[in-house]
C-alpha cells in the first residue's frame, strides 16, 4: 500500500513539473491569480477584482496560443501573449469593462471557443473529441481538487471542534486552502490531464448509449413531429406562429446538432438516417423560428436578450446549412462563425446588444406616441394627451412598455421625452391602468369608478359563537389575533389561541362565487353589488368571517380577488 501511494505520488510530481514546463506562462498567470487573492483578502483590497479577473482571461487565451504554436518558432509569441493585460491592467476603464457584457462574453464564450478552435481538427471525429478531452479534464480537475478541499475542511473542522481549539487562524487555514485549491490545483490538474489525453480516441459507454439511443433522440423525434403538426396547424388555419415559438425552436435544434456531435463517441449508431438529413428536416423548423422572431421583434421591439436570440438564431441558421454538405459540416467552421458573431457583438459599439436594444425601444416610443398623438413637435411627450378609447389599449400598453425599458436601462434616452416615469403612471387612465402597466385587464368599467364592494349595515346572527374578534385588519401580527392579505393569499392568526387559517385568494373567491350562486367567472358589477352581502361572508369549519370590502381585478377574461379586508371574526 505504502508502495503503490509512493507511485502515485511520484507520478503527481513528476506530471506537475512537465506541465509547468509545457505551460509556463499559464502557471505563472494561475500563479498571479492565487496571489492576488491572498494579497486582496489579506489587505483588503476591495478594488482588485477587475484585475484579477485577467487572470483566467489570459489564461485561456495563453492556453490557445501554446497549443497552436507548439515546439515550433512561433513558440515565442506565445511567451509574449500576455503582455496585452499590462496596459489593460493599468487602465482606469479597466473596473467598467469588466462589469460590462463584452467582458462577460470573452471570459465565457470567445475564450472557450478559441480554445476549442487552437486543435485546428478538421474532421468532426477529431473535433469531437478535443471538446470531450477540455470538458472531461476540467470536470475532474473541479472534481478531484474539491473533494480534497471538502475532506480537508472536515478534518481541520472536527479537530478544532474536538479539541476546543479556536482563533482567527482557522479562518485564515479556510480561505487559503480554497484560494490555493482553486487558483492552482484546479488549473494544474486541467492542463495535466488535458495534456495526456490529448489525440486520445473516446467511446461511449453503456451509459451514454442509453442516454442518447434511448432518452434522447427518442424524445427529438417526438419533438420534430409536434413541429411538423404545429406548421401543418398554421398553414390550415393559414395563420402566424407565436412569437414564443422561436425560443422552443432554438431550444430543439441546439439539442439536436449537440446530439449530432455526440453520435461520434457510439459504436453502433442507430439514428444516423434521422442525423445525416438533419439540416433539411430542420429546414422548415428554420422558417417557424424566423417568422417567430420576426413578430416578437415587430411587437414588443429589440431586448437585449432578444438581440442574443438573434445572434444564436444566425449561427444556428448557419450550422445547418453548412451540415446540408458533408465538405462543409464542420463545427470547427462552427466555432468560427459562433467566435465572428459574438466578437462583433462584444466589440462593435454601433452592434452591442444594449445600444439595439435601446434604439429600438426609442424608436418604438416615437412611431407609438405619433399614431397616438403624443409627440409634441420638439419630441418629448404629451403625458396629458392619454385617451379613454378602449381601441387605443395595445398602443397604450406598447408605449409604455417601452417607456419603462428605457427609464430602467437608458435613463439619458428616457430623458429626451421631457417626462418622469411616475407622471407617466399618473396619466393613465384608471380604467386602462391595470392592463397599460401590468399586462392584465382591470374590471373597472370606462364611465365608473368602480373598484369592488363593501359592507353597509348588516345585521349578523352571533348564536352559537363564542368569541368575536373585530378590528382584525388594523393589527399586526404579533401577540394579538390579526388578519392580513399577501401574496395572493388570506391569512387570519391566533396566535396561542387555535390554528391559523389560510386560504389562497382564487379559492376563496370561487367558495364565495358558489356562496352567493355566482356561476360564470366573469361577474359584471351589478351582479357583483347585488350578491355583496353572500360575498362577504364567509363559513368556515367552526368560524364566521365577515368582510369589510373586497376589490377585483381580471386577468385572461376571469375575475380575480386583488384584495380584502377582514371585519371581525366569530368563533364556535
Amino acid at each position: 500500500m505504502k508502495a503503490k501511494l509512493e507511485y502515485y505520488l511520484r507520478g503527481f510530481r513528476e506530471g506537475a513539473v512537465r506541465t509547468v514546463c509545457a505551460y509556463p506562462v499559464e502557471m505563472l498567470l494561475a500563479l498571479y491569480g492565487c496571489v492576488g487573492c491572498l494579497l486582496t483578502y489579506e489587505l483588503g483590497w476591495e478594488d482588485s477584482a477587475p484585475r484579477l479577473l485577467l487572470a483566467p482571461l489570459f489564461f485561456m487565451l495563453a492556453l490557445a496560443v501554446n497549443v497552436v504554436a507548439g515546439r515550433g518558432p512561433w513558440r515565442r509569441i506565445y511567451l509574449v501573449c500576455w503582455l496585452p493585460a499590462v496596459p489593460l491592467w493599468c487602465w482606469s476603464g479597466l473596473e467598467a469593462w469588466a462589469g460590462s457584457a463584452s467582458f462577460v462574453l470573452s471570459l465565457l464564450v470567445l475564450a472557450p471557443l478559441l480554445v476549442l478552435m487552437s486543435g485546428r481538427a478538421v474532421r468532426n471525429d477529431r473535433f469531437v473529441g478535443g471538446a470531450i478531452v477540455w470538458l472531461r479534464s476540467g470536470v475532474l480537475a473541479l472534481l478531484f481538487t474539491n473533494v480534497a478541499l471538502g475532506l480537508f475542511y472536515a478534518i481541520l473542522y472536527s479537530t478544532t471542534y474536538i479539541f476546543g481549539l479556536g482563533g482567527e487562524w482557522i479562518e485564515r487555514v479556510s480561505v487559503y486552502a480554497v484560494t490555493l485549491a482553486e487558483t492552482l490545483v484546479v488549473p494544474l490538474l486541467l492542463l495535466m490531464m488535458s495534456d495526456r489525453w490529448r489525440g486520445a480516441a473516446f467511446r461511449g459507454g453503456r451509459i451514454v448509449e442509453v442516454l442518447l439511443d434511448y432518452l434522447v433522440t427518442p424524445a427529438l423525434l417526438i419533438y420534430t413531429v409536434i413541429l411538423y403538426l404545429y406548421m401543418a396547424k398554421i398553414l390550415f388555419t393559414w395563420s402566424l406562429p407565436e412569437g414564443g415559438v422561436a425560443y422552443m425552436v432554438f431550444g430543439f435544434t441546439i439539442m439536436a446538432l449537440l446530439v449530432k456531435a455526440l453520435q461520434h463517441l457510439l459504436e453502433k449508431r442507430r439514428y444516423d438516417w434521422f442525423f445525416d438529413r438533419f439540416s433539411c428536416v430542420s429546414l422548415p423548423v428554420l422558417v417557424l423560428f424566423w417568422i417567430g422572431v420576426v413578430r416578437r421583434t415587430n411587437e414588443y421591439g429589440f431586448t437585449e436578450p432578444r438581440v442574443y436570440l438573434v445572434a444564436c438564431g444566425v449561427l444556428m441558421t448557419v450550422c445547418v446549412l453548412l451540415f446540408l454538405s458533408r465538405r462543409a459540416g464542420r463545427y470547427l467552421w462552427v466555432c468560427a462563425a459562433g467566435f465572428l458573431v459574438f466578437a462583433v457583438l462584444a466589440y462593435v459599439p454601433s452592434l452591442e446588444p444594449g445600444r439595439i436594444a435601446v434604439r429600438s425601444q426609442e424608436a418604438r416610443v416615437e412611431r407609438t406616441a405619433e399614431k397616438l398623438g403624443m409627440l409634441e413637435e420638439n419630441g418629448t411627450l404629451a403625458c396629458g394627451t392619454f385617451g379613454s378609447d378602449a381601441d387605443l389599449l395595445d398602443d397604450y400598453r406598447r408605449l409604455y412598455e417601452a417607456l419603462n425599458y428605457l427609464a430602467i436601462h437608458d435613463k439619458r434616452t428616457f430623458a429626451r421625452f421631457g417626462v418622469e416615469m411616475e407622471e407617466v403612471r399618473r396619466a393613465i387612465p384608471r380604467e386602462y391602468y391595470d392592463y397599460v402597466v401590468y399586462g392584465y385587464e382591470s374590471i373597472y368599467a370606462p364611465d365608473s369608478d368602480y373598484n369592488g364592494i363593501s359592507a353597509g349595515r348588516r345585521v349578523t346572527n352571533v348564536e352559537g359563537y363564542r368569541t368575536i374578534y373585530t378590528n382584525m385588519s388594523g393589527r399586526v401580527k404579533g401577540t394579538a389575533p390579526c388578519a392580513r392579505f399577501e401574496r395572493d393569499t388570506l391569512y387570519i392568526d391566533f396566535p396561542n389561541e387555535r390554528p391559523a387559517f389560510r386560504i389562497a385568494a382564487s379559492e376563496l373567491l370561487e367558495r364565495q362565487l358558489q356562496r352567493a350562486g355566482i356561476g360564470h367567472s366573469l361577474p359584471n358589477e351589478s351582479e357583483l353589488q347585488a350578491a355583496a352581502e353572500k360575498l362577504l361572508t364567509c363559513e368556515d369549519d367552526g368560524m364566521l368571517i365577515l368582510f369589510s370590502d373586497m376589490e377585483f381585478g381580471r386577468a385572461d377574461s376571469v375575475l380575480r380577488l386583488s384584495h380584502v379586508s377582514v371585519d371581525a371574526v366569530l368563533c364556535r
